[in-house]
């Protein structure tokens, strides 16, 4: 298995912080990835914090990638064509 691929995704706002102007700090979203319990062998969770701004705009990506995903998978002949 590559090492870049993990069985499961999680989000969170923070502990990561970026300061901002005017003095303030904005917290930033941790995206973890993990493999299941069930993987023989486990690769090291990995880590990393995006702005807001550029979490939200991942978001809308992974949902349109997934829409596009499950609707190439439920057209006729897709998995005839891909092997």
């Amino acid at each position: 298995m590559s090492d870049g691929y993990r069985f499961e995704i999680e989000v969170s706002a923070g502990p990561a912080r970026e300061g901002i102007l005017g003095g303030r700090a904005q917290l930033l979203v941790r995206v973890r990835m993990f493999d299941d319990e069930c993987v023989e062998e486990p690769q090291p969770d990995t880590f990393t914090d995006l702005r807001p701004t550029d979490a939200r705009r991942l978001a809308l990506e992974l949902l349109a990638a997934a829409e596009d995903a499950e609707w190439q998978t439920d057209q006729a002949g897709f998995w005839e064509q891909t092997q």
